[in-house]
């Protein structure tokens, strides 16, 4: 089959826009609704009917129901979803609204007996796709209102079925986390319903939803599912790759893939469910080793007469990557409920099947334009009695061989989109900076506040952030540490005596927190010397609450007065703690002072013995 067969449906779904009439359109409801049907049916079973009333209604009021001729392409199956072209009524049905016994809420259901010709039922010859109409009329013939619906005869079953791929890209605020986590549950109780129908399944596992979800839920081995990884928050990566926090971006990728390993299996690290991200993003994910994705139409450039179902390459600037892209299957009318929705979504996939012999690729996203869980599970219960589909995970259905045309594979390129943001991320890595410095600070046993101020400070990438909440959060964090660091005082301004060339002075540091504080201490002067430094420069102090006492062995260079520098950094040489300056004066003497006494010591030791020497002979 030519990939020019959505030409047709692109031409009359913008005109059903705006030139259906009530009588011919799917969205002229009036309130009836579709909430529930068979799937599908054979001869000898019996087709139902779960409808919800207008509510408004008269027992005069009556429903009609009408059986068309099957469809037998996509082209006409397309009409039939606005209302067109339904063809020849096969069979239909008179129902007085006092005969279908609504409940109190106004729902009923109604039953039709198949069989494949006679009175004893409605007549559906062979297997296929019906289209089924109820209109809702007043006892004076006037539309009250109408739905449009499918009746799928199965059986016969077409060889090789539809290989069809099924991801569920999942995005919920991680603002409200409560409320995301309540739904997340929801749609993993639909999938593990299914856990035999491979589904990809995507989702930002922020914080400890895995957990939580992984808690929440009866472990399921047998699952035929797969995770795709995912960094821990939703990020722009682009943009804090062009920031230079690629370590950041690296770790947010893999706490990402650790959380998401405790649900199921994980898919290939070179897979990626991107849908309408930005080429500056698939950029980012290439070089991170991303070769296989799934992406939006919106997302590529598609000729009109292009609707690629297969592997397509994605050109990125001088590479490529594989693809496949998500199908436009029965877009969502606005009076659709979930299970009008996915019915007609799961009768175009019985149409594709039927009549589509060139073995196309399928997928479908079950949570495009936010369907919900709801839909997703009336969909899969569908696919699950349809024999028509085999779905299979889409990490190997990319892999299948690449669509082409004149021998050549098939590639498109992105939709041209703004670059990166240019968030400023300066105060981010001063906060980074100030954090990491007071955490080299702290014993591992106090550390806690610190680590969990981390992982905050991490978590604030997050896009849904928004940039005056970062910025102002990242202040605070850079305020706390100051506020803190401020909590160790250093000697005061002071004079130093030395009468020796070398002595022991003591230096006192007082801590005024609560828990002991480690900080490297620096004592810096041209003429001076610290004899217990390591290095000669520095040494680490552990300051315990209250006041510390230290003594250091200085040594002079020289006597006379000049300036010292006592600083206090943190371990990792991130923060300035404290500075002071203190004057020493040494009054040791110098080697050529040394010098001068010992001569004079000697001349007068030696004027001393001559004069002794001369009294005594005087005496003789």
């Amino acid at each position: 089959m030519s990939f020019g067969r959505f030409i047709f449906f692109i031409s009359i779904a913008a005109g059903a826009l705006c030139c259906l009439s009530g009588a011919a359109s799917a969205d002229t409801s009036g309130g009836l609704q579709l909430i529930g049907q068979s799937f599908t049916t054979n001869i000898g079973e019996s087709f139902e009917l779960d409808i919800q009333l207008p509510g408004v209604i008269s027992d005069t009021d009556q429903l009609t129901i009408a059986i068309y001729e099957p469809v037998t392409n996509e082209e006409q199956f397309i009409r039939t979803t606005l209302g067109q072209n339904l063809g020849g009524v096969l069979d239909s049905r008179n129902v007085d609204i006092n005969q279908l016994q609504a409940d109190a809420w106004g729902q009923a259901t109604i039953t039709l007996p198949i069989s494949s010709g006679g009175s004893s039922g409605i007549r559906i010859a062979r297997p296929g796709v019906y289209p089924l109409s109820l209109e809702m009329r007043t006892s004076d013939q006037e539309l009250i209102g109408r739905l449009i619906t499918y009746l799928i005869r199965t059986e016969e079953i077409p060889t090789p079925p539809l290989p069809i791929v099924m991801v569920a890209k999942i995005d919920k605020p991680i603002i409200n986390i409560e409320a995301s986590i309540s739904e997340y549950l929801s749609w993993l109780e639909v999938l593990d319903n299914f856990a035999s129908i491979p589904v990809s399944i995507a989702i930002t596992p922020f914080r400890d939803l895995a957990e939580s979800l992984m808690n929440s839920r009866p472990s399921n081995s047998e699952s035929n599912h797969e995770w795709i990884r995912s960094p821990l928050i939703p990020i722009d990566e682009a943009s804090l790759v062009d920031a230079g926090l690629q370590q950041e971006v690296n770790l947010l990728w893999d706490m990402g893939s650790d959380s998401l390993s405790k649900l199921g299996q994980l898919a290939p690290t070179t897979f990626w469910i991107g849908h309408s991200e930005s080429e500056p993003q698939f950029e980012a994910r290439w070089e991170r080793g991303i070769r296989e994705a799934i992406i939006s139409a919106e997302a590529v450039a598609l000729p009109p007469d292009a609707g690629p179902r297969g592997p397509i390459e994605i050109r990125i600037n001088s590479s490529t990557i594989r693809a496949l892209v998500i199908d436009e299957l029965s877009p969502k009318n606005s009076d659709d409920t979930a299970a009008s929705h996915a019915q007609r979504v799961l009768a175009h996939l019985a149409i594709i099947a039927l009549s589509d012999k060139s073995q196309p690729i399928v997928t479908v996203d079950l949570n495009k334009e936010n369907h919900g869980s709801r839909f997703a599970d009336h969909l899969l219960q569908g696919i699950d009695q349809l024999g028509w589909v085999k779905p299979e995970l889409a990490s190997l259905a990319v892999a299948r061989p690449l669509l082409t045309a004149d021998n050549q594979p098939l590639q498109y390129e992105l939709i041209s989109t703004p670059s990166p943001s240019t968030a400023d991320f300066v105060k981010y890595r001063e906060a980074r900076r100030h954090l990491n410095a007071f955490r080299s600070m702290v014993r591992d046993e106090d550390a806690q506040e610190y680590e969990s101020l981390s992982l905050d400070l991490l978590f604030s990438l997050a896009t849904e952030l928004p940039e005056h909440e970062q910025q102002a959060f990242w202040d605070s964090i850079i305020d706390l540490i100051r506020r803190q660091a401020s909590l160790v005082d250093i000697p005061p301004d002071e004079s130093i005596q030395l009468t020796s060339q070398e002595a022991a002075v003591p230096f006192s540091f007082q801590n005024r927190a609560e828990v002991p504080l480690r900080v490297e201490l620096r004592i810096i002067s041209e003429r001076l010397t610290v004899q217990d430094f390591d290095d000669g420069e520095s040494t680490t102090l552990v300051l315990q609450p209250g006041v510390t006492t230290h003594r250091f062995r200085l040594k002079t260079l020289g006597s006379g007065s000049f300036p010292i520098a006592i600083e206090l950094h943190s371990p990792n040489g991130g923060l300035v703690i404290g500075q002071a300056q203190a004057a020493l004066r040494a009054t040791t003497p110098t080697g050529v002072g040394l010098g001068l006494i010992i001569g004079a010591f000697v001349f007068l030791a030696s004027w001393w013995l001559l004069d002794t020497r001369r009294r005594k002979r005087r005496t003789l």
